[in-house]
This record gives C-alpha cells, structure tokens and sequence, in this order.
C-alpha cells in the first residue's frame, strides 16, 4: 500500500509540474517570436529614407528609447485629498546612489525607469511639494519597493493638504473603523476558503492540510492569466473566471488521483490526514520551483488609493469589490446547498453517510462534488488574497491556521458555521492591531478560538456528539 500512494503522489505532481512547465514555456515560446520579429524591422526600413549619418543616429536613439521602453518603471500617482499634484520630483535611489527623478504631470502620474529586479529607495522631494499640500501624519515619506522581473511598480504616498491635516486626523474612531472594515473584507475571503474545508470534512471526515494549497494554486492561475510579463495578458475579472474553473478541476484531480484510491483501499481517515500533510509539502514545493520565491503582482489593479469615501473612512475600490463578490460568493453556497438536489445530497451525506447511500444517493459523485466546489471556492479566495497581499507559492500556508479557527469555531463540518466563524476570526485578528503589533493578529484569532472551545467544545454551531 505504501509503495502504491508514493508512486500515485510523485505522478499526480509530476503531471501537474509537466503541465505547468508545458504552458509557461509555450508562452515564453511566442514571447520570444514576438521579440525577434520586432528587432527585424529597423534593418528593413531604415537605409533608403535618410542619410547613413542620420539613419545611424536616428536607430541609436530609437534602439535606446526601446530598451528604455522595456525596463521595469516604478510609478506612482499623487493626490492630496481628490486632487491630482502637479510638479512633484519622485527621486528613485538604490544603495545611496539615485538611478533617476521623474516629476508628476497634470494627472500626478510619475515613472521612473530602474535598470532590473532589486530594492529601490524611493522618495518625494519635498522643496517641490506645492504650498499646503503635505504628508499625511503617520505616513512614511520614503518607500522601499521590491521591483521583481521587468514588472512595474506602483507606490503610494499619502498626501494631504495642511487644513484636512489639522482638522481631521487619524482619530481612534476612524481607526476602529478603519480595522473593522480591514478584517471584514479578509474575513469573507477567508470564510469562502473555510467553506470548502468544512464541506470536505463533513462529507469525508478528513481534515485537509492541502487545502491552502487550493488557494495558492488559484491565486497562480490567475497570475498566468493575468500578467502581462510571463502570462496571457487577460483582463483579471475574465483570468478570475478562468482560474476558478481550473480550481474546481485541480480540488476535482485531489479526490480522483489520491483520495478515492485510498478510500477504496479502506485507508482510515487519521493516515489520510497524515497523506495529506505530505500532499500539501509536495504540492507546495512543486509551486515553488514552477513559480519562483518571490512574491508578485496582478498587472490590473496592482496599485489603487483610498478613493472610495464612506464617510468616516476611505477605501480602496477593490476592497469594496472583494468584499461584495465574497459575500455574493456566501450567499450562492448557502442557497445552493439549501434549495437544490446537489446541496440536499450534500447535507445527505454529510449528515448520515449510510442512510444516504441507502436512499440511493451517489456518496462517490457526492463527494467528487465537493471536491471541486472546494477548489473552486479556494481559487476564489486565493485571487481575492492575491490582490490585496500578492501571489506567492507558499500563501496558502499562511492562512490555514485561520481556516482551521474559522471552521472549529463555527464547529466542524457546519458550513454557515465556518461562514461566520471565518468572518468573526477575521474581524478580530485585524482589530486586535489596534492595541497589539500586527504579527500577533494570528495569536489573537487561535486565542480566542480556544476560548470558546473550553466554553463550547463542540464549536458555537457544532453539535454535541451523541454518547452510546
């Protein structure tokens, strides 16, 4: 049995790492005729139009804007309140050394050209700053970005003018605010993902720890998709389609290629939860040799201000966005396991295995359901993380620990339960930041997870098993 699971694993992940490979080189494939057809063109237009002399110049200056055309830029757009800052000198330095200084047009758009991937300094001059316009309080006023590959970088400097400044700080209201909308947005992402986590364990009992691996895998595929250096260049809205259909399809493959086998070999459930422990390190680790160690951006909606205004707060739009297609996300699941066939069949099984399957319910087609609706689920809440916090190989691993809270405070295999115990986890590790330092929000959220479970072990909507 043991030698069967290690030759099922090492050829699910050798698939997956061969199709990966496969796609990324076909893109690099056409990336590298597009390039090579560019460069052809001066050699056939340029001779008989001008003097050698002028033609000479005229290619070196043009090869030379090109180059420049293809270097990384970090960018950025100032505002001071709703208005565009004119005249602004952004200066980008690297080791003390300034690489160059770009000042903001009439948009407040600035960009720097930098010569690769590296740390930059990057700051305003401030002798260029317009008379009452100045730095937020508690706002940096020089930035260190991490320009990866030949992607651009936006920054953000907080600007404000001197009458908002003295009028309107940050006060402790606006903070709570602030915190309280923060953690419901990374709530409802991290519910969506604890959704699928509980409905596995309900209908299979098998606690998951390849289900971060669900949303890192979504979060890529979209990346791909989306990136306009290395990927497809698709609109991010039509990639975050596409990459929840290829997450159903990968949370589909964990039930068919490892799953399904181990339960028809009657593997119990504790050294399925132990396969799948080595499944995540597996998968994980595959990622990070497709992918890269580090961390990277979506080319839409990279870099987006506080526009938005609520009134006692400002928010960025997409995190209104994120926020509602998550809660719009919640809401589907519920209905559908509510009202249709599929989701009673689901709750059929989850409840009482046996009698479902004695009622003629499908366990197998049941819980291959499942599965993909919890890929599917995860690829959505890894895109919606990514946006917000970058994609990297290993950020699945960053918020298991939360889904884990999310589903035993809501009690386990209760899917509204890991609803709201997504967004109540949520909602108090990011309002925590405001008394502690924010690498302790996850301490808060387990603390507090362990504090109802000595008030209610079974979880606040879990239910108390049933003593013979």
């Amino acid at each position: 049995m043991v030698p069967f699971l290690g030759i099922t694993l090492a050829l699910w992940v050798t698939i997956g790492a061969a199709i990966f490979t496969a796609t990324e080189a076909s893109a690099m494939r056409g990336l590298g005729g597009s390039v090579s057809s560019g460069l052809q063109t001066p050699s056939t237009t340029a001779p008989t139009t001008t003097p050698p002399t002028t033609t000479a110049a005229t290619t070196a200056s043009s090869t030379t804007a090109t180059e420049e055309d293809d270097l990384p830029q970090i960018i950025t757009r100032l505002k001071a309140g709703t208005k565009a800052v004119k005249g602004v000198a952004l200066i980008v330095s690297k080791d003390g050394e300034e690489i160059g200084r770009s000042k903001t047009d009439a948009e407040g758009f600035a960009a720097v050209a930098v010569p690769g991937s590296g740390q930059y300094q990057v700051k305003l001059d401030p002798l260029t700053l317009p008379d009452g316009v100045t730095f937020e309080a508690d706002a940096p006023k020089q930035l260190t970005p991490l320009v990866l590959g030949n992607n651009d970088r936006p920054v953000i400097f907080r600007l404000t003018t001197e009458s908002e400044a003295s009028t309107s700080g940050p006060g402790t209201a606006e903070r709570l605010v602030g915190l309280f909308a923060s953690g419901l947005r990374f709530g409802l992402v991290i519910a969506l993902a604890a959704v699928g986590l509980s409905l596995i364990f309900g209908t299979t009992g098998l606690t998951n720890f390849a289900h971060g691996e669900l949303l890192t895998f979504g979060a890529m595929a979209a990346w791909y998709l989306n990136s306009n250096s290395g990927g497809l260049g698709i609109p991010l809205l039509i990639a975050t389609v596409g990459a929840v259909i290829l997450g159903c399809a990968f949370g589909a493959s964990y039930d068919v290629v490892v799953y399904r086998p181990l339960r028809r070999m009657g593997m119990p459930v504790v050294s399925q939860m132990v396969v799948s422990i080595g499944l995540a390190l597996a998968t994980r680790y595959t990622f990070s040799v497709i992918f890269g160690s580090n961390a990277k951006q979506f080319s839409d909606y990279a870099a987006q201000s506080p526009t938005v205004d609520l009134g006692i707060i400002s928010l960025r739009p997409k995190d209104l966005v994120i926020s509602a297609v998550a809660l719009i996300a919640l809401v589907a699941v519920g209905l559908f396991l509510q009202r249709s066939r599929l989701g009673t069949a689901i709750r059929a099984v989850s409840d009482n295995p046996s009698l479902a399957i004695a009622s003629g319910i499908n366990d197998a087609g049941v819980i291959r359901t499942v599965w993909a609706l919890a890929g599917g689920l995860g690829a959505l809440a890894g895109v919606m993380l990514g946006a917000t916090e970058g994609v990297q190989w290993n950020m699945g691993q960053h918020v298991l620990l939360i889904m884990f809270a999310a589903v035993l405070l809501g009690g386990l295999g209760t899917t509204f339960g890991a609803m709201l115990g997504g967004i109540f986890v949520g909602v108090v590790s990011d309002m925590s930041t405001f008394w502690l330092d924010a690498d302790l929000k996850i301490v808060v959220a387990l603390a507090t997870l362990v504090l109802v479970l000595l008030i209610k072990p079974s979880g606040v909507f879990g239910v108390r098993a049933r003593k013979a």
